[in-house]
């Protein structure tokens, strides 16, 4: 019977799908449009902040020195380079996406896999409610598409008791700045959140 209403279930979900695709690629074809436009028309308005970069590059070297984990340092630099760029430019490089990937992966030969991999999906899944909320209700990108990339890497190096509330103060505060700066960087906000996480793991607070 189980079979049976999986099978019913997997043809309705496929034939939905199918009768559905032309409106969904229909509707992201002129929102890609619209942001081309948006792109071409955006001035490279580009902030420099030397004492915010440098800042947030001396983390990963502090983290190293308290625990010598050349892992977890090199993931808080490669992280670090991307909450600058998406403070400073509003952008995440690709090539900086692939090394948080490779690293959070890596990390996994000395951890339960389920585990992290658990610690991941409840990282993500505060923000992605919030954002398909956004999304279906309000017809607004509140997180964008980005951020995603980054944020599962995030969820990989926490440990799974913390996580969903991690991701929660990284919302609390990106909520409660907007107020003053509009569009705050949430991948920053998630590189403070994380580094204070390891500082507090560090010093056996948690």
């Amino acid at each position: 019977m189980t079979w049976y209403l999986l099978l019913l279930t997997v043809i309705l979900f496929s034939c939905t799908f199918a009768v559905k695709l032309p409106a969904l690629y229909s509707r992201e074809k002129k929102r890609a449009i619209i942001q081309c436009e948006d792109l071409k028309n955006e001035m490279d308005n580009i902030g420099v902040y030397p004492l915010a970069a440098v800042c947030m590059l001396l983390i990963p070297v502090s983290i190293f020195y308290f625990s010598q984990d050349i892992l977890l340092s090199s993931y808080l630099f490669f992280l670090a380079i991307v909450s600058y760029t998406d403070l400073s430019a509003r952008w995440i490089p690709d090539s900086e996406i692939y090394f948080l990937v490779a690293l959070s992966v890596y990390s996994l030969k000395d951890k339960d896999t389920v585990s992290q991999l658990l610690s991941a999906a409840f990282f993500i899944l505060p923000a992605l409610i919030l954002h398909l909320y956004g999304y279906l209700v309000k017809k607004e990108i509140w997180i964008a598409s980005g951020d995603f990339y980054v944020i599962p890497t995030i969820g990989i190096m926490v440990l799974p008791e913390y996580a969903a509330t991690l991701m929660l103060v990284a919302l609390v505060i990106c909520i409660a700045v907007t107020r003053w700066i509009p569009k705050i960087p949430f991948v920053t906000v998630l590189f403070f959140v994380f580094s204070g996480y390891q500082v507090l793991i560090l010093s056996g607070a948690l």
